[in-house]
């Protein structure tokens, strides 16, 4: 594994979330500057940290390992909660998704 590439990725899902380090590590249970030693690629992380950083925030070991994104995992969660609501809460459901996406701007 090439502790660069998997502190880069780090530093990246850390930015996605807009937190600062020391509140990134202040979740995840590390110091700050031991996250700025793994996202610089200095130090590898433990299977522990890893843990902590997968179980505390959404981040997955698969991304940051092996640069696979797990959003057709989630995305398939997703249709299967909504395929058990009742037809009649489908047009509510689209309402609020559309408001959603214009929210976060994508």
């Amino acid at each position: 594994m090439d502790k660069k590439i998997i502190g880069k990725r780090l530093r990246r899902q850390r930015e996605d979330l807009e937190l600062t380090r020391e509140k990134f590590a202040e979740i995840v249970g590390i110091s700050a500057p031991f996250l700025a030693e793994l996202e610089s690629g200095r130090k590898g992380m433990s299977a522990q940290t890893l843990y902590k950083i997968c179980k505390n925030l959404p981040i997955s070991a698969n991304y940051l390992l092996l640069g696979k994104d797990d959003f057709n995992k989630s995305g398939n969660t997703a249709m299967n909660i909504i395929e058990q609501i009742p037809t009649k809460y489908h047009a509510i459901i689209l309402e609020f998704l559309t408001l959603f996406n214009e929210a976060i701007n994508i």
